[in-house]
């Protein structure tokens, strides 16, 4: 026989099974449970938000699975019930698991329930007369609202990390929460992962708002290998409560690539209804290791870079950025590059782009060479192109020479290039003999300007750098003492300004 107090320590033991099934979602597995099937449902509470007059709340999971031996057969019941009306139900209301997750649909249709009524209550029953644990339950609780529940909406589904075992940790990334629905959202942030942290942990944000917060990783005690984490958004009175971003955080023995890009910033200017400005370039280069496979894209119509994608082990590549300013009106327009791999640690980089459409000047009478510029203001670091071009010559020209003056503390001279009507002309040079001074020059051998001709002979290149210079001073570039065939020519215009900006 047993003595009282072996029976007394049964019980006991008895007792703590009970109250560990009724606790945990991990079902306590006992002797007596090893040849029986064990109902594991993956939560024990379930919350929904609705407007009286809104659509259903969105539709929940319930998981189950058998977690002892054998086959698991089971059916689920609920018991709402609103003056006859079954608010709740489950789909599929059966199920069979050897030890895989089984997924249920917990759905709740409120026509005909009021927003009187503070909280309706019910519980599901998952049943199954051969499992060690029949029955468990669920606790369900609807909450309807004479105003629309806040809805939440997250700006990223999935973010990716990736870090170099025992190296710095990965710059942090962004991601925006928005309220979409009628009721102020009032949530918390929280990850799932010892190594995931997000900030702010909480914010409140009326109808139509939103909010930025940070994603951060630490890796200071990870090794080689993949990790998935979660962080949750969750408010309990948000009528899509919660919603998760899912985070996979890569660490390999190798830095990963890094985003290098240069410049940061590109202006142009275009004359309205004129031509368009010449491109510039952006260069990419990988500050990490391993290979940096990068994408391109812009978010501007005017906007284009070629070649929109690459690759790069270290050494920088060039892509040309080139503008359409055809049908744009004047006025300033903004636009920007990014540049993405979503194995580099610090995806995305981009640029800016400003384009500033300038008022459409009067057009020189024929027999005219002027002198334009792009862009009108910028900078130090700002490459300002300077081009000559002809109107209506009366004479044919085969020889020109001019000067073209610049103040030296604003400028630096960097290069030329050959003019639309010189790009077979056997000679042509600029040169820099002294500060502020531009020699300019050109034969044609055998080619010459036919009579009547329209467009440049020559652009020529200047390069922002003032140490003094304030936002808002201006300078002159002057076009001057014209020589051989365009000797006697109108100049207009023969000077342009331009305005320094910080």
């Amino acid at each position: 026989m047993m003595s009282a107090k072996t029976i007394r320590v049964a019980v006991i033991v008895s007792f703590m099974i009970l109250i560990l099934q009724g606790s945990c979602k991990d079902t306590v597995t006992t002797p007596e449970s090893g040849s029986k099937p064990v109902i594991w449902v993956n939560v024990f509470q379930v919350s929904f938000v609705a407007s009286e007059s809104g659509a259903d709340p969105t539709v929940q999971t319930l998981q189950v699975k058998n977690t002892g031996v054998g086959t698991l057969n089971y059916t689920i019941e609920d018991d709402a019930n609103f003056y006859a009306v079954d608010w709740l139900s489950v789909d599929p209301p059966t199920g069979v698991s050897s030890g895989q997750i089984y997924e249920h649909k917990i759905i709740v249709q409120k026509t005909g329930m009021s927003a009187r009524t503070n909280e309706y209550t019910a519980k599901i029953t998952i049943k199954s007369v051969e499992a060690y644990n029949n029955p468990q339950q669920v606790d369900v609780s609807l909450k309807l609202i004479e105003q629309e529940p806040a809805e939440i909406k997250v700006s990223a589904a999935q973010l990716s990390f990736t870090g170099r075992e025992g190296g710095s940790n990965p710059s942090s990334k962004s991601f925006i929460i928005e309220n979409e629905g009628q009721a102020a959202l009032n949530y918390v942030l929280s990850s799932d992962a010892s190594w995931l942290s997000a900030t702010p942990t909480t914010g409140s944000i009326p109808q139509g708002g939103s909010k930025t917060h940070n994603a951060s990783v630490d890796i200071s005690s990870l090794k080689v290998g993949s990790y998935t984490g979660s962080i949750s958004v969750t408010d309990p009175n948000a009528k899509n409560n919660p919603q998760t971003i899912s985070v996979n955080l890569t660490i390999s023995q190798e830095a990963p690539p890094k985003i290098g890009v240069s410049p940061t910033s590109l202006s142009f200017s275009a004359e309205e209804g004129g031509s368009d400005p010449s491109p510039q370039n952006i260069t990419i280069s990988n500050q990490g290791s391993g290979t940096l496979n990068y994408q391109i894209s812009w978010d501007a119509a005017w906007l284009d870079v070629s070649p929109d994608s690459g690759n790069t082990n270290g050494p920088g590549k060039s892509h040309v950025v080139s503008v359409n300013s055809s049908g744009l009106t004047e006025g300033t327009y903004g636009g920007s590059i990014v540049i993405s791999d979503s194995n580099a640690s610090n995806s995305p980089q981009s640029v800016d782009v400003t384009l500033s459409i300038t008022p459409q000047q009067d057009i020189p009478d024929d027999n005219n060479i002027g002198l334009s510029i792009s862009p009108t203001s910028g900078g130090n670091g700002t490459l300002v192109t300077a081009t000559i071009s002809i109107t209506g010559n009366l004479e044919e020209i085969s020889a020109f020479g001019l000067d073209l003056t610049f103040d030296s503390n604003m400028f630096q001279y960097v290069d030329y290039s050959a003019g639309s009507l010189t790009q077979n002309w056997g000679g042509l040079a600029a040169n820099n003999p002294s500060s502020g001074v531009i020699k300019v020059g050109g034969w044609g051998g055998t080619n010459s300007i036919p009579v009547g001709s329209e467009g440049s002979v020559i652009s020529i290149r200047l390069r922002v750098a003032c140490s003094s210079c304030s936002n808002g001073t201006q300078s002159t570039i002057q076009m001057e003492n014209l020589t051989d065939d365009i000797v006697g020519m109108s100049t207009s215009p023969s000077s342009r300004t331009f305005t320094y900006t910080e």
